[in-house]
């Protein structure tokens, strides 16, 4: 864990820097009120405007919609989301701090799992989409990045920043959101999504446990021509 470049955001303290993604910063944090550690989710709204306010407007509704989302869920296998705030420039969401890795760290360093762990694992996975599909929740970007396995060895589902809530209009055909290697053909071609998508997106990462590889690598463009148009390899 990196040192953070600040102290405190909202009530919580700032503990450390977990990573830095596409939304931003990703903070370890201590809430003092009830004595918890926590994970904090961060976007910084003044970069953001700087450069187009129309789309930060819309990732701010969209990172606002995450803690909407996922807060109105209730699953072992879901990370819980405790909060939603701003602090000056900055939005954030406080959620539950999963001490342990991603499934990307497993898979990046070449460590294979047998099949009664990938039985296990894939089972909470799929419980916890049934769980949100039953819920209106489609989650869109389901991948080894954003499955986290706890020390325990509990499995988490995270990120749902991107999920479409189905009462929302927010999300609307033709916007092409996602990870190239785990999207459904409906979500290259911009088209509506459903169940069916996230479940497209766990055989990809089923398909990774089992052999080693993603189903489909390659450019974007290339990724895309063969998720459309042709299977992965037996």
């Amino acid at each position: 864990m990196k040192k953070a470049d600040i102290e405190k955001l909202g009530k919580y303290q700032i503990l450390g820097e977990l990573g830095r993604g596409a939304m931003g910063v990703v903070y370890k944090g201590f809430d003092p009120g009830i004595e918890r550690n926590v994970a904090i989710k961060t976007v910084r709204k003044d970069m953001m405007i700087a450069d187009d306010p129309d789309a930060t407007r819309t990732q701010i509704e969209r990172f606002r919609r995450e803690a909407q989302a996922a807060g109105r869920m209730t699953h072992p296998n879901i990370v819980g989301v405790y909060e939603y705030g701003e602090d000056g420039e900055t939005a954030f969401i406080a959620m539950e701090f999963v001490s342990g890795r991603s499934l990307k760290d497993f898979f990046d360093a070449n460590e294979r799992f047998d099949i009664k762990e990938i039985v296990r694992i894939m089972g909470d996975l799929l419980s916890a989409l049934e769980y949100s599909h039953r819920n209106g929740i489609i989650h869109r970007d389901i991948k080894p990045a954003n499955i986290m396995i706890a020390e325990s060895g509990d499995v988490k589902i995270t990120d749902f920043g991107i999920a479409r809530i189905e009462s929302s209009s927010l999300t609307q055909a033709g916007a092409v959101l996602g990870t190239p290697s785990y999207m459904a053909p409906e979500q290259f071609m911009g088209q509506r999504v459903d169940a069916r998508s996230d479940l497209f997106s766990a055989g990809a990462v089923l398909y990774q446990f089992l052999t080693g590889e993603k189903p489909f690598t390659g450019s974007l463009t290339t990724i895309m021509h063969k998720v459309l148009n042709s299977n992965p390899e037996p």
